[in-house]
């Protein structure tokens, strides 16, 4: 089974590669490059400097903490949430003070303020946990905190990569794109929409080379550089027809909110790939990932057809539909990693 094949054919809506560069030109980069070269403020808050030093050391781990900052809370301490994007309480002894915390934020605490819980044998790393929180509630964030901090490295590269899943998928959900996509001829015709869904694809992988501290002043060198490591993946036919290789369909189509979905998480995880280990992914890993990719979509709205998943106009509100595609989402965290490669 061949992956992003070569040839005219696997260009699809987006035509030749010079006039996929030309859609990539079109693109402001700027707002996500300042952003990322700004490191987000943090505030680790506990009851006693202990605390704080430990929960410093376990979130952010040993290396530079720019953009952390540590307080010892007193009983009459007030706070200014707007100075911070995220504050970490972590309260081991149980003494209240994440609801102490959240009283003294008020409105938007919830998007704020995050609670670390105490380590415990046999369950997960609360660090992985607050790190997977903080950047899936503020994705706007994820690359700068994967920048700044290697450690959160893993958690900022998925948040990124969910968050343009979901867009894609909601995009072609609402879109002029037809319901299922002919592998073969016809999508061209829905170019235009396809150009918006390549566009966000290409943020996504200019933001994962942030999130891995790569220079974002060219920003068309960045992507040429990713453009032979997803090779086709960003032209839509090509991720059409391999889709088509997990999922049977009838008459050579494809639901348009599943190609949306999976080809994107496809692109993110081969671009982050390529960062982590210096070198493209090979073929069966490709094969790997759109395979997994594919099953999550599989269960998102407008791809299962259930009356649990039932479109939006026939009934079911956006919120819900946005509802169930997060918790598809979230489930890219637990399919199979990719073999790193072998030493030569």
């Amino acid at each position: 089974m061949k992956v992003f094949g070569k040839g005219g054919s696997a260009l699809g809506a987006v035509g030749t590669v010079r006039s996929f560069m030309n859609v990539v030109k079109d693109i402001d980069f700027d707002e996500v490059r300042d952003r990322a070269e700004q490191a987000p403020l943090t505030l680790v808050v506990g009851a006693e400097q202990s605390d704080v030093d430990e929960a410093v050391r376990q979130v952010f781990g040993d290396a530079a903490r720019t953009g952390v900052e540590l307080r010892v809370w007193g009983n009459d301490d007030h706070l200014d949430a707007s100075r911070w994007d995220a504050i970490i309480v972590y309260d081991p002894k149980g003494s209240g003070l994440l609801d102490k915390v959240r009283k003294a934020v008020g409105r938007g605490a919830d998007d704020v303020v995050f609670f670390l819980s105490k380590p415990h044998p046999g369950s997960s790393d609360p660090a992985d946990t607050i790190r997977s929180e903080i950047t899936d509630t503020l994705p706007i964030l994820a690359p700068s905190y994967g920048r700044f901090y290697e450690s959160w490295r893993p958690a900022a590269v998925r948040a990124i990569i969910d968050e343009t899943s979901k867009a894609n998928a909601q995009f072609a959900l609402v879109s002029n794109i037809p319901a299922v996509v002919p592998i073969l001829g016809g999508i061209i015709s829905a170019s235009a929409d396809l150009i918006v869904l390549t566009k966000n694809q290409v943020m996504m992988c200019y933001k994962i080379a942030a999130a891995h501290d790569r220079k974002l002043g060219d920003q068309m060198g960045v992507i040429r550089e990713l453009t032979p490591v997803v090779g086709a993946g960003f032209l839509w036919r090509t991720l059409a027809r391999e889709a088509a290789s997990f999922v049977p369909l009838a008459a050579g189509t494809i639901p348009k909110v599943l190609i949306a979905f999976a080809g994107t998480m496809t692109v993110g995880r081969a671009a982050d790939y390529y960062y982590r280990y210096g070198k493209k992914p090979t073929k069966d890993q490709l094969s790997q990932i759109m395979e997994g990719a594919t099953k999550l979509a599989q269960k998102l709205p407008m791809v299962r057809g259930d009356a649990e998943t039932a479109p939006l106009d026939a009934g079911v509100s956006e919120e819900a539909s946005t509802e169930r595609m997060d918790s598809v989402a979230s489930q890219v965290s637990d399919t199979e990693p990719i073999d790193p490669p072998r030493p030569m």
